[in-house]
């Protein structure tokens, strides 16, 4: 059989729906062409030198660095994360990504620049200048780990998105996205995805615009009067939402990422300068406030239209109920190009910390394979996170459980180092802030939290969920992460001062 009839046999079978089948590969030629365009721009630049693979020379201006920023923090988890939460809660719904564009602001004014002067590759490198090694080691193996699970939940909602509109299996859709992903990320590392943010960008904002005006249209044109429940015109809170989400939990476990996060960081490392990294970051919240209310009203116009789907499906389902074929791929490769961005950044970034600070740090390790290294760690966590996304239950709570890794084990260590000589930060403090911390997150964790609270025992769990709230699983690691950092400093100084 000849390579065309087979390509075509294969479109034909990824498009096989009982309603349009022609409509379907359509909005497959689109989406095809789309993703075939990206991986030509990674294949262009599969020659690059190292310092391009994994900071771009760090040539780019405020606006590249900025528009990479938003497309970093809006991938397709995001957002379909953001327009469920809508679809469910309501206007509260906006927290989720609300959070992170307001602490973007004290980001920009004050550490952003401070980060870019470091003058490093990665978050851990930032670790190892102030505390050496021994913390830098177990902080990139904690990120790594967390990283998985966020890559995985990409993987998810992009596999959810072509699963519902395509109506093809998910471990299909899921292993379509997972190789074009992997080899665009392969190929042009860091340079390839700053390069293409903007435009990623552009097919994001039109695909957004593009879908309104037609549940617009929908709604006029079909008199739809289905009313949302008044709990869902409440801000700041409401029944779903408490003051205790919006002011603990969501600032402790959504919003650090964005303040020490290695996705944040790895793009304003690639600023030409600090000046550039501060105007990047403060633009970037400003646009992620914006876009935080966009989707989450999105998400409550979808229930409107359609309620009674499963919150997660209201974007596919939308999609495939609205838009005529041809029209509906253009839309989808906006939102899908939202995974491209910040699937691709999290993949670099989790396979650059393994392959120089974790595998970097052994002294018989040749610095000159590191970057060949760092590409067969793409691959190899690529897969690891396509296996994970395979048995996954949802995407928030995918999110929620890399996030409380990474924060309850690197973000209090990491906000040390702006505070180190203030506040005498040890060293050794900073390692058991990271090993204590991510290890009681990863056991609140396992099993949905059975292990850990059959360790702390009935009564001790309910003690701390009285101080720590009905999250406690995910605030106790983060406390006890700062008590280590903090106490064993204290200690150690006071130990000093008695002794000198």
């Amino acid at each position: 059989m000849s390579r065309i009839p087979r390509i075509i046999l294969l479109i034909h079978f990824l498009c096989r729906v009982k309603k349009d089948p022609l409509g379907n590969m359509i909005d497959f030629v689109i989406i095809f062409f789309y993703f075939f365009l990206m991986l030509w721009v990674g294949w262009k630049h599969r020659n690059q030198s190292a310092d391009a693979y994994w900071i771009t020379n760090r040539q780019y201006s405020a606006g590249f660095i900025s528009m990479s920023l938003v497309m970093t923090i809006f991938g397709a988890s995001s957002v379909m994360g953001v327009i469920g939460l809508g679809y469910t809660r309501g206007l509260t719904g906006v927290w989720w990504s609300l959070t992170g564009g307001l602490a973007l602001i004290p980001f920009s004014v004050f550490l952003a620049g401070r980060v870019r002067n470091f003058g490093v590759i990665t978050l851990p490198d930032i670790l190892k200048k102030a505390y050496g090694q021994r913390v830098s080691i177990p902080a990139a193996v904690v990120i790594v780990i967390a990283w998985c699970g966020v890559i995985a939940a990409q993987l998810v909602a992009a596999g959810l998105l072509v699963k519902d509109v395509f109506q093809i299996h998910f471990i299909i859709a899921l292993f379509f996205v997972t190789v074009i992903f992997t080899l665009y990320t392969l190929w042009g590392g860091q340079q390839s995805v700053v390069r293409t943010d903007f435009l990623q960008l552009l097919f994001f904002s039109g695909g957004l615009l593009l879908s309104l005006v037609f549940m617009l249209r929908f709604i006029h044109i079909n008199n739809v009067s289905n009313p949302l429940p008044a709990d869902m015109w409440l801000f700041p809170v409401s029944a779903s939402t408490r003051w205790y989400d919006v002011l603990v939990f969501y600032p402790l476990i959504v919003g650090m990422p964005y303040l020490v996060g290695p996705d944040i960081y790895s793009r304003v490392l690639c600023a030409k300068d600090s000046r550039s990294a501060f105007k990047a970051s403060l633009a970037a919240a400003f646009i992620v406030i914006f876009l935080a209310f966009f989707l989450a009203s999105w998400g409550m116009l979808a229930r409107f239209i359609m309620p009674g789907v499963a919150a997660e499906s209201a974007l596919p389902r939308i999609l495939n109920k609205l838009m005529p074929a041809g029209i509906r791929g253009i839309v989808m490769t906006g939102f899908l190009g939202a995974l491209m961005s910040s699937a691709d950044t999290c993949l670099m970034s989790a396979s650059t910390i393994f392959s120089l600070n974790v595998l970097g740090a052994f002294p018989r390790f040749p610095q000159k394979y590191h970057l060949i290294t760092t590409k067969i760690t793409v691959i190899l966590v690529g897969l690891v996170a396509c296996v994970i996304a395979g048995t996954l239950k949802g995407i928030i709570s995918s999110l929620l459980l890399g996030y409380t890794v990474f924060v309850a084990g690197v973000a209090m260590p990491t906000l040390g180092v702006f505070l180190k000589s203030r506040c005498r930060i040890e060293p050794v403090a900073a390692f058991w802030a990271v090993v204590l911390g991510g290890s009681v997150a990863v056991l609140g964790k396992f099993q949905d939290g059975r292990l850990l609270i059959n360790i702390l025992s009935p009564s001790g769990a309910k003690v701390l969920q009285t101080c720590f709230g009905k999250e406690y699983l995910s605030i106790l690691p983060v406390f006890l992460s700062l008590l280590a950092l903090a106490g064993i400093s204290f200690v150690i100084n006071m130990y000093r001062r008695s002794t000198s």
